[in-house]
């Protein structure tokens, strides 16, 4: 009688080790298919990086075979880079002059490689509309939300831009390092006086914000365009139109920077090719992200890159061997 029952214990139990075994290998395909996880470094869940990094990582997650990627938010930029130099990420966003900044401060940039240059972080400096601010030489003495620590934000757009368009530094004004979503907050309940979101129109923050009260979108003088252009070579002019936001009833003069996708110099080479090449050839999908994801294409790879420090990786630069670019990428640029 122990012996059946015994029997039958080690019959089910050799069952129920089978299923496990076979669940497995129905899971990952073949039994040598394990799964990779990657992390992508975005940035505040109201910027622009944080729609399309999450957006990419669902394309990647859905059409690459036993690669999982989870989207990070972080500080954005410099942060991102940062944690790729160090290994804590494995993909990541970066304004056009982060490596350039990290690398000037001795950090081996060369931990890491370019994937594609696509969307640009539009700078919306933003005031409520009765503000007595009309142009940002109008800062001093004032609360200004400047980007939170560890961003493209400060450490360019509100640091390096404003010393060489307006020949401000943050002695002439409080300081306040603020997110994006923290920005918008600010302006609405009236804390801050001016602030930053650099990130791609429309962007959904500044709409809601723009809904609840009255604001302006603070234009750049074109003299202090011609200033910034003069010394960082990667600032484009932009032009927010009329209408954009609420309230916002004539176009808008300022200006934009590329941005980067960028991956650790070590991923493997067909890894970062079936990463590129199903985010690029899934239309659909990545264009329905958010409106600037549509930036994203062969022709935009290249605009500013012989700026950055460090090449693309060689998974990226066989696609685009691939798709017929790669040899006329100088036109592009």
């Amino acid at each position: 009688m122990h012996l059946k029952k015994a029997g039958k214990f080690f019959t089910k139990s050799r069952l129920i080790v089978l299923m496990l075994v076979v669940g497995f290998f129905a899971f990952n395909g073949r039994p040598d298919a394990a799964m990779k996880f990657l992390s992508f470094g975005t940035g505040s869940p109201a910027g622009t990086y944080y729609f399309l990094g999450a957006g990419f990582a669902s394309i990647i997650n859905n059409h690459v075979p036993n690669v999982r990627v989870a989207a990070e938010s972080t500080a954005a930029s410099t942060e991102n880079a940062r944690l790729l130099i160090r290994g804590e990420l494995d993909l990541g966003m970066a304004s056009m002059g982060t490596l350039s900044d990290l690398k000037a401060q001795g950090m081996d940039v060369d931990k890491i490689r370019l994937i594609a240059v696509g969307h640009t972080s539009d700078t919306h400096w933003i005031v409520r509309k009765n503000s007595p601010i009309r142009s940002i030489s109008d800062f001093k003495g004032k609360r200004i939300g400047v980007g939170p620590a560890g961003s493209a934000t400060l450490n360019i757009y509100s640091q390096k831009h404003l010393k060489t368009g307006w020949n401000l530094s943050f002695e002439d004004f409080s300081p306040k390092y603020l997110s994006f979503s923290e920005v918008a907050r600010g302006i609405r309940d009236d804390t801050i006086d001016a602030g930053i979101i650099a990130a791609g129109a429309p962007l959904a923050s500044v709409m809601e914000l723009a809904r609840d009260i009255p604001i302006r979108l603070i234009e750049i003088e074109p003299e202090a365009l011609e200033r910034l252009r003069a010394k960082h070579a990667n600032v484009v002019p932009l032009i927010i139109p009329a209408g954009t936001y609420e309230g916002i009833e004539k176009d808008v003069h300022t200006y934009t920077l590329p941005q980067m996708w960028l991956c650790r110099t070590d991923l493997e080479e067909d890894l970062v090719y079936q990463i590129i090449k199903v985010v690029y050839e899934n239309h659909e999908e990545k264009n329905a992200i958010h409106p600037l994801a549509k930036m994203y294409t062969v022709e935009n790879a290249f605009r500013g890159t012989p700026s950055v420090p460090v090449g693309f990786h060689p998974g990226a630069i066989k696609y685009y061997k691939e798709k017929g670019v790669w040899d006329k990428r100088e036109q592009h640029y």
